[in-house]
């Protein structure tokens, strides 16, 4: 095409007279510029394709490794734009002379590609027109040729100053926006009060390893960056969100110390961490899972954050303890890993990401134990599980058969309360005057053991003419000769709530006669109401 255009000036130019060589040159100088202005177009057309070569850009993932950077692409916006717009301008200016005024030899075929003036010069050396006429012509035009594409140059050169401060600006507003975006998702945090910690080492994440879903390569920064403000492309060309209220929530993550699981959909919600404290076979597992059945039940967006937890509770519940609390399973682990679930319903400021902690009745019996207890730094609440048959006077008011049949354990609670108390100092818990302000629910767990006529009275037998549960509970452990349990728990702590329940509530609280139970989750909803306050 070009061609044709140069011939047809030529010609034109030739019919005029004197005026041949001024129109050739301007006419020479007009399709070469125009040649230019169209190889710009075109080489930022192919320059800036979304699947056009990147080799040249440097963004491909590196290798993962432990303490690299992460398996993802470099953002396109945070540099290498830059870099293909060099490309364009480079490609432009090489296409512009080579196809105007000096062909070039083609890289792999080693043929020579000529160019519009060449072109020119061999129509004049095969031409049967006088070479006086048609050499200066010829020659006007590659003078027209030259400036043309010099003037070409100069306009794509002016054009792309603007065109470059536009795309710096580009790159200046991702690069910002990708940190605003990062300081305002942990300023929302903050203002929550959301973190997270590992279920298994107990230590706070600041910053999870997220695992890809589809090749599992980790990312331990998938936050905003240079690989990406609101989404990153990972190594096997997975899109992945680097903000929480995108979907980052979604993505399987683990403990940067550990690699252990945190909980699924992390720092979507406030966390509670509560441990379920006392002695051996007081009843804290059937306890538990009584509690999380509860809460499954009465819905208010309950929800398992730990594959575990629930497997653990599915075969809890094949095992049949909700029938016999002596097919639970022991715990056994010093060390336990939270069992975590969610309680509200979900996008609600309601909301908590529950942390239940259920350490093995020998953890309180030895200090060296209880110091190691990392999980107490962030606890929230207290579930202290009282096992009304170890007891002095309610085991010698009560049968050699119902012993057997609770499991009765051997640990006095005031002594566990005693070791935990110290516990809780030590980590630095926080204190009005010298009472502990984290709130503490004690439970009367195997109330069902307490229905016997023989034995001991049921603490909500005589309810009506105590008042509250409350009342009636403290009432009960005084006259069982509990004084100082009692006292000593309004001595360590500012808020203290009594319950008594009993696995035979799991599904249902229904009355036993006329006694009825407190509903097992009603010590864990207190204390999340706490919590919320």
């Amino acid at each position: 095409m070009y061609v044709v255009l140069a011939i047809v000036f030529l010609v034109v130019a030739c019919s005029v007279g004197p005026y041949v060589l001024g129109l050739a040159i301007v006419g020479a100088a007009a399709v070469a510029f125009f040649v230019g202005v169209v190889e710009y177009v075109t080489a930022a057309t192919a320059g800036f394709t979304p699947t056009g070569p990147i080799g040249h850009l440097g963004c491909e993932p590196p290798e993962e490794s432990e303490d690299g950077p992460d398996p993802a692409y470099r953002s396109y916006y945070a540099g290498p734009v830059l870099l293909d717009y060099g490309k364009v301008l480079s490609q432009t200016f090489g296409q512009m002379w080579s196809k105007v005024v000096m062909g070039k030899r083609h890289a792999e075929t080693g043929v020579v590609v000529p160019s519009v003036n060449d072109k020119v010069w061999n129509w004049v050396k095969y031409s049967t027109m006088p070479k006086p006429v048609i050499v200066p012509i010829a020659a006007a035009i590659t003078v027209g040729l030259v400036v043309g594409t010099v003037g070409a140059m100069l306009f794509v050169g002016v054009s792309s100053v603007l065109f470059l401060a536009l795309l710096v600006v580009l790159v200046v507003v991702a690069l910002l926006t990708a940190g605003g975006s990062r300081l305002l998702e942990l300023t929302l945090l903050f203002l929550r009060g959301i973190t997270v910690e590992c279920p298994t080492c107990h230590d706070k994440v600041t910053r999870p390893i997220y695992r890809c879903g589809s090749c599992s390569a980790a990312h331990r920064k998938l936050v905003p960056g240079l690989t990406g403000v609101l989404h990153r492309t990972c190594r096997c060309h997975t899109v992945l969100p680097t903000l929480l209220m995108l979907g980052k929530t979604k993505l399987r993550a683990q403990c940067p110390d550990c690699s252990g699981q945190l909980p699924l959909k992390g720092l979507e919600a406030p966390t509670v961490h509560i441990p379920v404290i006392a002695g051996p076979t007081a009843g804290k597992s059937v306890y538990m899972h009584s509690a999380i059945s509860r809460l499954m039940l009465l819905g208010n967006g309950f929800e398992f954050a730990d594959q575990r937890a629930k497997d653990d509770f599915a075969l809890n519940l094949q095992r049949g303890y909700q029938d016999d609390p002596s097919r639970s399973v022991k715990t056994v682990q010093l060390r336990p890993r939270a069992y975590n679930v969610y309680v509200g319903a979900e996008g609600s400021r309601a909301r908590r990401l529950l942390y239940l902690y259920d350490p093995a009745g020998e953890v309180v019996e030895r200090a060296d134990h209880l110091a190691d207890t990392q999980f107490l730094k962030f606890t929230k609440g207290i579930v202290f599980i009282v096992d009304p048959f170890s007891l002095r006077q309610v085991r010698s008011e009560t049968s050699r058969a119902v012993l057997g049949r609770v499991r009765a354990s051997n640990t006095a609670p005031k002594d566990v309360l005693e070791r935990f108390v110290e516990a809780m100092r030590e980590k630095g818990a926080a204190k009005r005057g010298n009472r502990i302000t984290i709130p503490l629910a004690v439970v009367l767990t195997k109330a069902d053991g307490l229905l016997d006529a023989e034995g001991a009275a049921h603490p909500y037998a005589g309810a009506a003419e105590a008042g509250s549960h409350d009342d009636a509970v403290r009432a009960w452990l005084i006259a069982v000769g509990q004084r100082d349990l009692v006292a000593s728990l309004d001595n360590h702590f500012s808020a203290v709530s009594y319950f008594v329940v009993s696995y035979q509530d799991a599904r249902t609280v229904a009355p036993h006669g006329q006694v009825v139970n407190d509903d097992p989750a009603a010590p864990v909803m207190w204390l999340l109401n706490r919590k919320a306050r």
